[in-house]
């Protein structure tokens, strides 16, 4: 694809994402998501009514993208497009008027399984490892679980990690960027239009002009999700399975010692609190080093074995002790201060 067409396509991305980032208050209004602030002993800790269309500004130009540039390779934009519209209906009733967690599985579930048994270039049936010679081959029935797991799996750490300004569409643009390096071609115009839009949000995010919400986190996770399965697809045991884990490690990491963390005390997987590693890095510092700090342990590991692919596994597990040794400490430090987690 040419270089002029995938400009003209970042171009029409950059004035979708502006238009609706610079109009997000009166949309929010009209469409009813101002997140409210809670007060300091909230969860939302936000100085004034924000509005929830960071999603819109980042799927919008995506699914503009989809229908507009692509050919349609074995139903695959069409399909990922039609999924991520839902699940971004999902997020944005879940905005409106809170829907319970068993509910958001439950359609989320029924959507994915249907996007995966109309499309195989979305069901992971074969993994490569960078440790191991052999690949492993999956049935096309246990293969369409794994990958449905998979795909909800990082829904839900995603909309985990969506607590402070820039976190989630820091590490969506990370990704994104991840995802160019080893994308063929066909994919293209959709990597360059979700990174354009991704930055362009980012911008006002971190400002707390804007918040994705959950429309934008959901859809968002998703859309990362299906894209690397088919990036990974197609690289011709260029990407490995580790590779890819490594990537999305620290927010599934999290979410899963959250997820473990909560049922141990007796309470919900889902239920709300202040303990996930983003706010533990925002009790314990200003989150202009907090931000960075929690970028860098994607980014640096991400870049490095896509240097070194051969110390993947290393890396992976630098990561996991870097991340419990961070968490650790700050917590530790926090509990000797006083501060109440």
């Amino acid at each position: 694809m040419g270089g002029e067409l995938l400009f003209g396509i970042g171009v029409l991305a950059l004035i979708m994402a502006l238009t609706v980032c610079l109009l997000a208050n009166p949309i929010a209004k009209a469409l009813g998501v101002m997140d409210l602030p809670d007060g300091e002993n909230g969860r939302k800790r936000h100085a004034r009514p924000t509005p929830l269309v960071g999603g819109a500004a980042i799927v919008l130009p995506v699914l503009v993208s989809t229908f507009l540039f692509q050919p349609g390779f074995n139903g695959f934009p069409w399909i990922v497009g039609l999924s991520i519209f839902f699940i971004f209906l999902i997020g944005f009733f879940d905005d409106r008027n809170h829907v319970q967690p068993i509910w958001r599985l439950v359609l989320s579930t029924f959507i994915l399984s249907g996007a995966l048994f109309q499309v195989p270039d979305l069901r992971l049936e074969i993994l490569y490892f960078s440790f191991i010679e052999s690949p492993f081959i999956l049935s096309p029935l246990v293969a369409g679980g794994f990958t449905l797991v998979c795909l909800l799996g990082l829904q839900n750490a995603v909309n985990m990690a969506d607590g402070n300004n820039g976190l989630v569409i820091g590490l969506s643009s990370l990704w994104t960027a991840f995802l160019l390096f080893a994308a063929p071609v066909e994919l293209r115009p959709i990597l360059v239009t979700l990174l354009v839009s991704l930055l362009v949000t980012l911008h006002f995010n971190v400002r707390g002009k804007l918040f994705l919400g959950d429309a934008g986190s959901y859809s968002l996770a998703v859309l990362i999700g299906m894209l690397s399965i088919y990036v990974f697809n197609h690289s011709r045991m260029e990407l490995s399975a580790d590779l890819v884990v490594l990537w999305f490690l620290i927010p599934v990491l999290d979410c899963m010692r959250l997820i473990v963390s909560r049922v141990s005390r007796g309470r919900a997987p889902f239920a709300p609190d202040r303990n996930h590693f983003h706010h533990v890095l925002y009790d314990s510092m200003a989150w202009r080093y907090g931000l960075p700090c929690y970028l860098a342990l994607v980014a640096l590991p991400g870049v490095a074995a896509l240097i070194w692919p051969e110390w993947t596994l290393a890396l992976i597990v630098l990561t996991c002790f870097s991340y419990g040794l961070i968490y650790v400490s700050l917590t530790r430090r926090q509990s000797l201060l006083g501060q109440p987690r």
